[in-house]
């Protein structure tokens, strides 16, 4: 064995066959990670790999083991692997966490989520991560058995030309709006740092695309912003924005108290709201639910537009408004952002959502008659399931666990006040909406476990528990539910709606409904309404209408 090894470190040492060796296995070491980082990251995308995309990977791939050349100890290299490797593992960890890849919106943030970035760790995957590493560290013997060689100015020149090639051509902008994850597909993620700095370098100057409103768009907007300027809302308001509420866990045996509200009368009840976030999740949520308005096509609205006018429905409230957070004020720029949805206060609490909840109810009994409330505990990495009593089996994917058993604690946090909806005259008088912001689970999460449920039903034999095979977290729905005097009944809705729909519905019910916006979709409690633009349609135009702040007006 050491005769072998010693033979082929004297072949690598002949002439300069060094750099040529290490930069071909390099580039087929890089070219393959990228191939497989799209297998990771876009296999749930209808993305299919173009010939020229594949052409793209490879000139990257070459461009970074170009290096080669102008190293004369090749040990460099494994540094340079490493970095390559440490991107890569980000990439998929955000695309697992945002269902998008980092880019400039993502470092433009980063300062921006007091506390949040840890949250990101709850989706390593060591059994697909490490793979990264380990190639790096297979190619690394290789490596280590050369020495050092003359470089070569002329070959890395070349080479690196060649290799940067697809910038000139492919040269996007995702703050432009474009598709950057379909943009990464068709090239590599290699390139994406270049495509970043500029970017990021636009955010932090302030500068945005110019889009201006067209004719047809003024036109298309009579028909959705044609009423009255003022009205005055009749009913008191209260919406509850529950972080992270998916449709599936809204079960007696997970969430008790809130699938008890749904059963009640003047409730409705709305199980397919589908998430419309872009790139800022929890404020796109909040901005759907209060204005009716889509997010911008890229990027995050709270951060780039918070000056705006926004028509927003507490704007038109009689009364003192209150925002009550569970986190500081520099999340999501809350501080620009609740006064333009029209929150005369923003209170911050404790992220107990227990004691938020409280503090909801003594907002109520002091006669606070519109407020917003945000919850926070379950948002990854999920970490107030240890306040749950609810037994699973351990034998669960540990996020799944984690997931469900936090959606448990939030339910006991709501269950004090959904009794006193049912119970207390006064309350009984507000309309109260109940949503999620957006969905959360990657589609790996989802899969395993709607696994473990089918592996669960054929082996359990503890009928408490014969429920979690009913478990299928198969879609990225919301659930909305609407608690209000006005609404008879038990009425249900069971097909495709948007997280748009909820403002036209709720506005209804509290005395809105002349209200000149009339936002992009349909009131779900008016059977006959029909959608009068499609979403395709409409995501543009709200993203212009933003940018142009049109209902300054």
């Amino acid at each position: 064995m050491k005769q072998q090894i010693q033979n082929l470190r004297l072949w690598l040492q002949e002439g300069n066959r060094t750099n040529w060796v290490v930069f071909g296995l390099l580039t087929l070491m890089v070219f393959g990670k990228t191939l497989m980082f799209d297998h990771f990251a876009f296999r749930e995308w209808s993305f299919e790999p173009t010939f020229t995309g594949v052409l793209c990977k490879l000139a990257a791939a070459m461009l970074f083991a170009s290096f080669t050349f102008l190293l004369r100890d090749k040990r460099w290299l494994i540094l340079l692997s490493v970095v390559i490797d440490t991107w890569l593992i980000a990439n998929l960890i955000y695309m697992r966490n945002n269902h998008i890849l980092l880019d400039g919106e993502a470092f433009n943030m980063s300062g921006n989520l007091h506390g949040y970035f840890w949250s990101v760790l709850i989706y390593i995957e060591w059994g697909i991560d490490l793979v990264f590493y380990g190639l790096t560290a297979l190619f690394s013997l290789i490596f280590l058995l050369t020495k050092q060689s003359d470089r070569s100015w002329r070959a890395w020149l070349v080479i690196f030309i060649l290799g940067a090639l697809p910038l000139a051509v492919e040269r996007t902008q995702h703050v432009y709006g474009q598709n950057f994850p379909k943009t990464v597909a068709n090239t590599s993620v290699l390139y994406a740092p270049y495509y970043i700095l500029a970017d990021y370098r636009l955010m932090i100057n302030g500068i945005q695309p110019v889009r201006p409103m067209t004719d047809a768009d003024y036109l298309r907007m009579q028909t959705l912003d044609d009423g009255e300027d003022e009205v005055t809302l009749d009913s008191p308001l209260i919406i509850l924005l529950l972080e992270s509420l998916e449709n599936w866990v809204l079960t007696p045996e997970i969430m008790p108290n809130l699938y008890r509200l749904t059963q009640n009368d003047h409730v409705f009840y709305a199980n397919r709201i589908h998430t419309q976030i872009v790139g800022a999740p929890s404020a796109d949520g909040q901005m759907l639910v209060n204005t009716g308005l889509l997010p911008i096509t890229a990027g995050g609205t709270c951060l780039h537009y918070a000056g705006n006018t926004y028509p927003a429905i507490m704007h038109l409230a009689p009364d003192s408004t209150i925002c009550l957070l569970p986190h500081d004020t520099c999340v999501w720029n809350q501080t620009a952002m609740s006064p333009a949805y029209g929150y005369d206060s923003t209170i911050c609490y404790c992220d107990v959502d227990t004691i938020l909840f409280c503090k909801l109810d003594s907002l109520v009994d002091e006669g606070f008659r519109y407020i917003q409330c945000i919850t926070q505990s379950t948002h990854a990495p999920f970490v107030n399931e240890k306040y749950s009593r609810l037994a699973l089996p351990k034998s669960m994917p540990w996020v799944m666990y984690n997931f469900i058993r936090g959606f448990n604690s939030l339910d006991e946090g709501l269950g004090y006040f959904i009794r006193k909806i049912e119970t207390d005259s006064v309350l009984q008088n507000y309309t109260i909406v109940f949503t999620g912001d957006h969905r959360i689970l990657h589609y790996e999460k989802r899969q395993q476990m709607q696994r473990y449920a089918a592996r669960w039903a054929k082996k359990s034999s503890d009928p408490s528990l014969a429920w979690i095979s009913s478990l299928t977290p198969e879609d990225d729905c919301l659930p909305l539910i609407i608690y209000s005097p006005r609404i008879s009944g038990n009425p249900r809705y069971t097909a495709d709606a948007y997280q748009v729909d909820i403002y036209p519905t709720y506005r209804t019910l509290i005395g809105a409904q002349d209200y000149r916006w009339r936002g992009f979709g349909i009131n779900l409690l008016d059977s006959t309404q029909k959608r009068s633009i499609l979403e395709d349609e409409a995501y543009p135009l709200s993203d212009r209408l933003i940018r142009n702040n049109y209902f300054q007006r």
